[in-house]
């Protein structure tokens, strides 16, 4: 059961009223917000470039995602794109320009608000159901 709604990236045409419709939704959406949700690798890089306040490096994402997540070449390949599609944004680090910082474009960082505060709200919910 869903009900409508509006999305700030046209993901969510109807609100979920489950969490399985939530993420179904989620993970099936197509347009520029998919690329967060498309593998777990492009979904635990985006939460962990979120985490580390917007400014994350190559080297510093590569040594904490677990290799099992992905592997150096992945994490390249997915913040290449990411960069391309306007999901991340890439700075240089002020006193090494050889460094390159990744932080989370205000859309992505807003689409990732807001899955955690619609999927904290239907956690919530399913405690009670």
């Amino acid at each position: 059961m869903v009900t409508k709604t509006e999305s700030f990236f046209g993901i969510y045409r109807e609100k979920p009223k489950g969490l399985f419709d939530f993420l179904s939704n989620v993970f099936s959406s197509s347009g520029s917000a998919s690329f967060i949700y498309n593998t777990k690798a492009h979904f635990i890089i985006t939460l962990y470039i979120k985490e580390k306040s917007g400014y994350a490096h190559f080297e510093l994402i590569y040594n904490d995602i677990p290799r099992n997540i992905a592997s150096r070449g992945t994490i390249q390949s997915i913040l290449d794109m990411g960069v391309k599609l306007g999901v991340y944004n890439k700075l240089v680090y002020p006193n090494d320009k050889r460094v390159k910082l990744y932080n989370l474009s205000k859309t992505a960082s807003a689409e990732v608000d807001r899955f955690f505060e619609i999927f904290l709200e239907l956690s919530q919910n399913f405690d009670k159901q």
